[in-house]
């Protein structure tokens, strides 16, 4: 499938440059990782990019010793309830950032990232750049907070407050939770808390398996009341996730 994204606009153009200075930094300490998943669903911050559907993604990262980090992801998604030419079929995430060691225990990082499509998305180019900071204690608590100036170009300003926490109960089980605070106002008409909570077993070193509940607390009936153009993702509430992921 050709990315028809056009690269020469500030957002992805600045997201590649970066992501390709940091895949040029010399090799030496480098560590490089690549993912792929099978998940019953895309859930995105409360609403489901796949409208429901399972979807195989795609995901290849590189570190350096100084603390660099680039990555790209590809996903298929299925955002509008209803297919027009030339909608969006595709995702491309790639990103870019540093972590910085603070102490022994805790870490910061920051970081870029964009998101690409090959189409349109809700009748209109929709490719947009989004920043994020995070703070992590240990390997067990993460806090972090994302702001996308302009998301899905819809001249709309998101951020999003998250807070995970994970504890091995076995040698090969984790358990984790995520609350997160998605301030969606401009782009869906409201504010609304979303949360999961699930279990991992690491079946090898390279095979995961993961069951996940997921809820997103909404006011009123859903999204219904705010209309905006095709703009109408499917919410996620009271659902169970499954995914399996195979790294190398």
């Amino acid at each position: 499938m050709k990315l028809t994204a056009t690269l020469g606009k500030p957002p992805q153009h600045l997201f590649l440059w970066y992501l390709g200075l940091s895949l040029y930094l010399p090799p030496v300490g480098a560590e490089w990782h690549g993912k792929v998943r099978l998940l019953s669903d895309y859930v995105y911050r409360g609403y489901s990019k796949s409208r429901g559907d399972p979807v195989g993604q795609g995901q290849f990262d590189y570190q350096n010793q100084s603390g660099w980090f680039a990555g790209l992801g590809v996903s298929p998604v299925a955002l509008s309830s209803v297919y027009y030419k030339g909608t969006a079929e595709f995702e491309a995430r790639p990103y870019t950032g540093w972590r910085l060691p603070i102490t022994t225990d805790w870490q910061m990082a920051v970081a870029a990232t964009g998101y690409i499509y090959d189409g349109t998305v809700f009748a209109q180019t929709a490719d947009y750049a989004e920043y994020s900071a995070a703070l992590h204690y240990q390997d067990s608590i993460s806090a972090k907070i994302s702001v996308a100036p302009n998301a899905y170009q819809r001249h709309a300003t998101t951020v999003n407050y998250e807070l995970d926490y994970r504890r091995d109960i076995a040698d090969t089980v984790q358990v984790s939770a995520g609350l997160a605070y998605a301030q969606m106002g401009q782009l869906l008409g409201q504010d609304y808390f979303y949360w999961n909570a699930g279990l991992s077993w690491f079946v090898t070193s390279s095979l995961s398996l993961d069951l996940r509940y997921v809820d997103t607390q909404l006011g009123g009936n859903y999204w219904a009341n705010y209309h905006y153009g095709w703009f109408q993702p499917s919410p996620m509430a009271n659902q169970y996730l499954l995914s399996m992921s195979l790294g190398f």
